[in-house]
């Protein structure tokens, strides 16, 4: 009985990671299908700006299903690390950050005024208060799974990928608030510092359907064991 119920949860991880692998990097994939879908659109202008115009439903649903791509994400790493403090902080800003990914395509952004300043309505202060959250859970969360990953061998692999990232990230932003606002560099560095996030999500998803498939039951079991009475 305890092997079947091994074998379940394997077989529940694996199909876990396998959506997360096709849910996480649909955001990232339409921030380039509407170049096409709003041709209108300046690169200067920030992308989530793609809700307002033609498709928006489609942008917002995709946001949406990055969300949850995050949050599956979080699920199936929570299943395949040995639980302790670091694991638990960064399941934890993960799925917070899926959370508010979603949120960022529930409440749609302000369009800019005439005079270039923005009438921020309730939709667009929410919108923007998930759009922080969402980008300050996601640099912790790498930040924190970069040594958890060094620390556990059978994700060791993974620590120095998701370094680059989180060293990446942070200078993005850096670099985002260097370039002038409203120029078109500044809108094509802020629609490719998230790339290598989507790329990250799905080798990590991908990954993880390997450990889902290859990781005996009990092992895993004990890990967490030793993790919790440490």
């Amino acid at each position: 009985m305890t092997g079947q119920t091994d074998s379940n949860a394997l077989s529940a991880t694996r199909i876990i990671g396998t959506v997360a692998m096709v849910t996480y990097p649909v955001q990232q994939i339409l921030v380039f299908a509407f170049l096409w879908i709003q041709p209108d659109r300046p690169l200067s202008d920030l992308d989530s700006l793609y809700a307002l115009g033609h498709f928006r439903w489609l942008w917002r649903a995709g946001v949406i299903v990055t969300g949850v791509g995050v949050v599956l994400l979080a699920v199936g790493l929570s299943r395949s690390l040995a639980l302790g403090k670091r694991v638990r902080l960064g399941i934890f800003t993960m799925t917070l950050g899926g959370l508010a990914v979603i949120g960022t395509g529930v409440f749609p952004t302000d369009a800019p005024l005439d005079d270039g300043t923005v009438g921020y309505t309730t939709s667009g202060v929410l919108h923007f208060v998930f759009g922080i959250v969402a980008f300050l859970a996601l640099l912790v969360t790498v930040f924190v799974l970069k040594g958890v990953f060094r620390r556990d061998p059978r994700w060791s692999f993974a620590a120095r990928p998701t370094a680059w990232l989180a060293w990446w990230l942070l200078a993005g932003v850096v670099l985002l608030f260097a370039i002038p606002e409203g120029t078109t560099a500044a809108g094509v560095v802020q629609r490719f510092v998230f790339v290598p996030n989507a790329v990250w999500g799905v080798w990590l998803a991908w990954s993880l359907r390997g450990i889902g498939r290859n990781v005996n039951g009990a092992i895993l079991r004990r890990a967490r064991s030793d993790a919790r009475n440490r």
